[in-house]
C-alpha cells in the first residue's frame, strides 16, 4: 500500500466526506471511493460506514487514522519547513491551545506577532489540556499553550506566561448574591456548573473543595470553560470561571461576580515546548517573542 492511498484515507477521515476529500485532492469521487475500497480489501476490514452527512469511522478506521494523521501532519510540516529557506516570513506555526489560554493570553499575543510578521500562517488546534500536550508530544504542533493545573512529562519544558484568577459568577438571576456572597457551606444551595470529570480543572476543583471537607457534586457538567460560562449566562447556575473570560459579560451586566469567602487559588497560562521537536524559523521566532513577553509581564 503506497503513500497516496494513505493520503486519500487521511483526507476522507479529516472531512468525514468523500466529495470534499475529492475536491481537496483534485480527484473524482469514484476514484477516492475506489481507493478506500481497495484499502479495505487489502486490510480485510471496513474503515468507514456511510451516513446521511458523509462517512464515519469504524473502530478499525479510527485506529488507523490515529497513526496515519500523525504521519501526514509530519510530512506537511516538513514540506513547509523546507520551503521557508530560513526565513520567518512565509512560514507556518502550528499552535495547540486550550480555549482558556486562547482567551486569557494567546489572542492578544497573536495580534502582536501578526503585526510584526503578517505573512506567517497560523494553524491553531484547540482542545483539552491533555489533548493539547499530547499533540505537542507527537509533533502535531510546535508550541502548546495551556493553563494550570497541567502535568507534562520530560523532556517537555513549561514556561509561565500569565497569572489569572478564577471568580464565582452567576447569571442576572443571581444578582442578589453579589452583595450577600457565598462560601463552601452555602454555595451548593444553588445549582452549580463545572467541567466534566476527567478534565484537569475539574480535578483541581474536586481537590480544593475536599480540603474543606466538601465533596463536589455539580448539577451541570460542561465540556469546556466557554460552554460553562454560556451555561451560567443563561441562568442555569453558578460556576468558578477565569476572570478574563467573564470580564466583558460582567461589565455588560450579563453575568454577576459573586464574592466568595474562602480564597480561591490563582492559576497560570503556560507555554509548553518539546526540545526534541525540530523548529521552523517562524516557530522559533514566536517562541522568542512569547518568552520575551513573559519576562516583561512577570
Amino acid at each position: 500500500m503506497n503513500y497516496e492511498y494513505y493520503k486519500i484515507f487521511y483526507c476522507v477521515g479529516k472531512h468525514k466526506n468523500i466529495t470534499r476529500a475529492a475536491e481537496e485532492l483534485y480527484s473524482s469521487q469514484p476514484a477516492v471511493t475506489r481507493v478506500i475500497q481497495n484499502m479495505e480489501s487489502e486490510l480485510n476490514c471496513r474503515l468507514f460506514v456511510r451516513t446521511k452527512k458523509g462517512v464515519e469511522f469504524t473502530h478499525e478506521g479510527e485506529l488507523l487514522y490515529e497513526y496515519v494523521s500523525v504521519a501526514c501532519d509530519h510530512l506537511v510540516k516538513a514540506e513547509e519547513t523546507l520551503q521557508q529557506n530560513g526565513s520567518v516570513e512565509g512560514g507556518t506555526v502550528y499552535i495547540g491551545a486550550t480555549v482558556t489560554a486562547l482567551t486569557c493570553y494567546l489572542f492578544e499575543f497573536l495580534n502582536k506577532f501578526r503585526n510584526k510578521y503578517p505573512k506567517v500562517k497560523l494553524k491553531i488546534w484547540t482542545g483539552s489540556t491533555h489533548t493539547t500536550v499530547s499533540n505537542l508530544e507527537n509533533g502535531r504542533v510546535d508550541l502548546a499553550f495551556v493553563t494550570t493545573p497541567c502535568t507534562v512529562n520530560k523532556p517537555m519544558v513549561t514556561t509561565d506566561l500569565l497569572r489569572f484568577q478564577d471568580v464565582l459568577i452567576g447569571g442576572k438571576e443571581y444578582a442578589f448574591l453579589a452583595e450577600k456572597g457565598l462560601n463552601v457551606e452555602t454555595i451548593f444551595l444553588y445549582p452549580f456548573v463545572t467541567l466534566r470529570k476527567g478534565m484537569q480543572l475539574r480535578q483541581f476543583l474536586n481537590d480544593w473543595f475536599a480540603d474543606y471537607g466538601v465533596t463536589l457534586a455539580p448539577d451541570i457538567e460542561s465540556d469546556g470553560a466557554n460552554l460553562m460560562i454560556l451555561t451560567v449566562r443563561n441562568g442555569l447556575g453558578l460556576a468558578f470561571a477565569p476572570e478574563p473570560m467573564a470580564r466583558e459579560d460582567i461589565a455588560r451586566g450579563e453575568l454577576v461576580r459573586i464574592p466568595f469567602e474562602q480564597p480561591f487559588p490563582s492559576r497560570k497560562v503556560c507555554l509548553v515546548t518539546n526540545p526534541h521537536l525540530p523548529q521552523t524559523p517562524a516557530s522559533r521566532e514566536m517562541f522568542r517573542m512569547v518568552t520575551q513577553d513573559a519576562r516583561g509581564t512577570n
